[in-house]
C-alpha cells in the first residue's frame, strides 16, 4: 500500500468512527439501566479512541508529530507508572470477585472489563518504550522514511 493510500484509508477509518462515537454517545438507548447505558456508552468511547489513535497515525504518516521534549516525557513516564500500578490493584480485585459472582450476566461484564484492563496493561507498557523512544533524532529519522521509502504491502 502506498503512503497516499494508507493516509486516504486512514481519513475513512476516522469518519466511520466517529459517527459510530456519536451514535453511540448521544443517544439514550436505556434510560433507567445504568449498567446498559455504560456498556453502550464505553463502546462509543472506545470508537472515538480509536479515532483519535487514528489521527495520531495520520499525523505521523504527514510527519505533522513532533518528538516529545524531556520534561514532558518524564512526566508521561512517572503518569504510565502510576496507571500501570493502579490498574493492577483493579486486576487483582475482578479477578477475585469474577470467580466468587455466581450471576452469569455480572460475570461476563466483569469478565470483559478484565479483559480490557489486561489489554490496557499490555498498551501500557507498550507506550512506555515508545514514549521512552521518541527522541527528536529518532522522529526526524522517521520522518525522512516516511517521506521517502516506506512502501506498505498490499
Amino acid at each position: 500500500m502506498e503512503k497516499e493510500a494508507f493516509i486516504m484509508q486512514l481519513r475513512q477509518m476516522i469518519d466511520i468512527k466517529e459517527k459510530i462515537s456519536e451514535l453511540l454517545t448521544t443517544i439514550q438507548f436505556c434510560p433507567g439501566n445504568s449498567l446498559l447505558e455504560a456498556l453502550i456508552h464505553g463502546m462509543g468511547l472506545d470508537a472515538k479512541k480509536h479515532a483519535e489513535i487514528f489521527m495520531g497515525l495520520l499525523d505521523r504518516a504527514q510527519g505533522i508529530n513532533q518528538a516529545i521534549e524531556e520534561d514532558y516525557k518524564d512526566s508521561v513516564l512517572e503518569t504510565v507508572d502510576k496507571v500501570l500500578e493502579l490498574e493492577w490493584n483493579i486486576s487483582n480485585q475482578l479477578k477475585n470477585v469474577v470467580d466468587r459472582v455466581v450471576d452469569e450476566k455480572t460475570k461476563k461484564v466483569m469478565t470483559t472489563v478484565l479483559g480490557d484492563v489486561q489489554r490496557h496493561e499490555i498498551t501500557l507498557k507498550y507506550l512506555k518504550d515508545f514514549v521512552e523512544s521518541m527522541t527528536e533524532e529518532e522522529e526526524n529519522v522517521v520522518d525522512k522514511i516516511w517521506k521517502y521509502s516506506i512502501k506498505f504491502d498490499e
